[in-house]
C-alpha cells in the first residue's frame, strides 16, 4: 500500500515492512542508523575506482594464500604462539579494508547483534562454572557407576542425552568439551574403543534444536521470525528424538566398540 497523506493515522503492525522515500535531510541523521536500511541514495557517486577494486582482489588472494600456508607444519614451528588460521587472516583483511576505506565500517558494524555475542560469551562462562562446581564430575561418576550393570549401547545412549542437554543450555563447543572426558572415562572403564562415544558427542553437540539459547543461529532466527521458546521445543524436540535414534543405532554399526 502507498501512504501519502494522513500518516499519523496509519497503524503499523508487527512484521510490516515500511519503505520510506525521503529527501537529503534524512541521510545525515538516519543513513548509518540500525533502525533503517539505506537501499539507495541517488546523490552518492560511485567512488570505488579501479585501484581499490584491484587492491580488494589482492587482499582476498593474500587472505586465502595466507590461511593455506599458515596451516603448514613449518609455519606452525616458525610462529608457535600465533594461530595462523582463516579467522586470523580474515580479521587482518577486514581491518586493512576498513583502514583504507574500501568499505564504510559503520555501515556494516551496525548489523552486529551484540546481544547474541554477549549470550554466547555468557554460555562459555556457564560451562566453566559447571566444571568448577563439580557438576561435570558428578555426572561422570554416575555414568561410570552404571557401567557394571549395562552394556556400551545403553551408555552410548545416555551420553547422547547428556551431551544434548548440555548443548541446549550452552554452546556446542562447550558441550563437546564437557562431554569428552566423560566419554573417555566410560570407554576406559568398559575397555572398549572410545571412537563411537566421540562420534556420539559430535552428533549430540550439533543437534541443538529444542531451545533458542543453544546455538547462535537459533537466537538470530528467533528475533527475526518472532518465535517463542515453545516454538523451538515443539519443532525441535521431535528432531532431537530422530537424531538420537539414528545416531544410537547407526554409530555402533559403523564404528565398532
Amino acid at each position: 500500500q502507498r501512504f501519502v497523506e494522513n500518516l499519523d493515522e496509519v497503524v503499523l503492525h508487527e512484521g510490516d515492512t515500511l519503505v520510506v522515500m525521503a529527501d537529503d535531510t534524512f541521510i545525515p541523521t538516519w543513513g548509518e542508523s540500525s533502525v533503517f536500511v539505506l537501499l539507495t541514495n541517488g546523490n552518492e557517486p560511485d567512488t570505488t575506482g579501479k585501484k581499490k577494486r584491484w587492491f580488494a582482489l589482492l587482499l582476498l588472494v593474500l587472505m586465502i594464500v595466507g590461511a593455506t600456508v599458515g596451516e603448514l607444519p613449518i609455519m606452525k614451528e616458525m610462529f608457535p604462539d600465533i594461530k595462523l588460521d582463516m579467522f586470523f587472516f580474515v580479521s587482518i583483511t577486514t581491518i586493512i579494508m576498513a583502514w583504507t576505506n574500501l568499505f564504510p565500517a559503520r555501515k556494516y558494524t551496525k548489523y552486529i547483534s551484540w546481544d547474541i555475542l554477549i549470550t554466547i560469551a555468557c554460555a562459555f562462562a556457564i560451562s566453566k562454572a559447571m566444571v568448577n562446581s563439580g557438576v561435570a564430575d558428578c555426572v561422570a561418576k554416575f555414568i561410570i557407576g552404571l557401567s557394571d550393570d549395562y552394556g556400551p549401547h545403553v551408555l552410548l545412549a545416555m551420553l547422547f542425552v547428556i551431551t544434548n542437554l548440555f548443548t541446549e543450555l550452552v554452546t556446542n563447543n562447550a558441550a563437546a568439551a564437557l562431554a569428552f572426558p566423560l566419554a573417555l572415562s566410560i570407554a576406559a572403564q568398559l575397555g572398549v574403543s572410545p571412537t563411537p562415544f566421540f562420534v556420539v558427542i559430535c552428533m549430540a553437540a550439533s543437534a541443538s534444536f529444542s531451545t533458542p539459547i543453544g546455538y547462535q543461529t537459533n537466537l538470530i532466527v528467533q528475533g527475526i521470525g518472532n518465535y517463542k521458546f515453545m516454538d523451538f521445543v515443539r519443532i525441535g524436540l521431535p528432531l532431537n528424538i530422530m537424531t538420537f535414534l539414528i545416531s544410537v543405532i547407526l554409530i555402533p554399526m559403523i564404528w565398532n566398540f
